[in-house]
């Protein structure tokens, strides 16, 4: 498929649950109050933001001095100096927990200079907007009424919360499943759209008839409302996706079916070598196993070739990275 065709198919609406489209709305400085508006209906009351002085896109603004370089989607300080990561978290990875930690650590070590006392440190929240749900202990807890969770530091015996520092805050979308008749509060309906804004033809009438930051929200995912940088930036920005989105969807195919007939293989010679029943059986699986591991490494470097960034092959295939750039010198 051509760019032709591939821009033919651009929905009118973004879709909000996808990391291309959470960007094209929410990391454009026009978009601010929404930002705003959106995160205020999220975050604990403590942490309510007023205003923003400070919006940087993607990119963290400087290297952490520990550790590798990190890429956020984006990143904002309000006029409190407390600081907030914005993300979209598109499909599900391992150690996810961690890496927001890791991520809000790196931003909360930056606060101070060489000199400056504790005191000088202002909290760090993580707000990851996750297009899949997590996995709970207890899954009656959460559902559509309830699909926010919050983590902080506190004390185990008494529950007794330390003083802000670093939070992490998931947003499970897909546990919300309303329909719009069930949506009675400006927070229902904000989901309802974060839900279903890429199936949007038009501005519907019930938003219009809303307000507020619905409306708003509605407004800012309609492409034909971005000026031509704009608009041009996103339909570059969604061919890479779906470009990436085939060449993951080949690279799994054609992996998985190498690896079975190569597995099939390996099991029918193990099987006929040892001449009996628990042979064969024992071949087979072997030679399944074997098959699995060489599909996973076939579709990873797949991937390398295609020129896939090597922290997406490590999230989609779980190869060590080490694994996946001696690809680029075999021996």
């Amino acid at each position: 498929m051509d760019n032709f065709e591939k821009r033919q198919q651009l929905a009118p609406f973004v879709n909000l649950r996808s990391d291309v489209g959470f960007k094209a709305v929410f990391a454009d400085r026009n978009n601010k109050d929404i930002l705003i508006g959106v995160l205020n209906q999220i975050l604990p009351p403590e942490a309510r933001i007023e205003d923003i002085k400070e919006y940087s896109d993607r990119e963290q603004r400087r290297d952490v001095p520990y550790g590798k370089k990190t890429v956020l989607d984006l990143v904002c300080v309000d006029h409190d100096d407390n600081t907030f990561i914005v993300e979209m978290q598109a499909s599900e990875e391992d150690y996810f927990f961690e890496r927001c930690v890791y991520y809000a650590s790196g931003l909360y070590h930056l606060e101070l200079s060489d000199g400056e006392r504790y005191k000088g440190l202002h909290p760090v929240y993580v707000v990851s907007f996750l297009n899949y749900s997590l996995r709970h202990d207890d899954e009656s807890l959460w559902d559509t009424d309830h699909f926010i969770s919050y983590w902080h530091f506190t004390e185990k015996r008494t529950g007794i919360v330390a003083n802000q520092t670093i939070s992490v805050i998931f947003v499970e979308m897909t546990l919300f499943t309303k329909t719009l008749e069930e949506c009675v509060t400006e927070f229902d309906k904000m989901f309802y759209i974060f839900m279903n804004s890429g199936g949007f033809l038009k501005i519907p009438e019930w938003i219009e008839k809303t307000g507020g930051i619905s409306r708003r929200l509605a407004e800012a995912c309609e492409v034909a409302a971005f000026d031509k940088e704009k608009k041009l930036k996103y339909e570059i920005d969604k061919m890479n996706e779906w470009d990436i989105q085939a060449q993951k969807e080949y690279a799994v195919r054609k992996g998985l079916e190498e690896g079975r007939q190569k597995g099939l293989l390996e099991g029918r010679k193990e099987g006929r070598k040892e001449g009996r029943k628990e042979g064969r059986k024992e071949g087979l699986e072997q030679g399944l196993v074997q098959g699995r591991e060489e599909a996973r490494l076939s579709i990873a470097k797949k991937f390398f070739e295609a020129g896939t960034p090597i922290d997406v092959i490590v999230n989609c295939t779980g190869v060590d990275n080490e694994i996946i750039a001696s690809f680029a010198h075999p021996d």
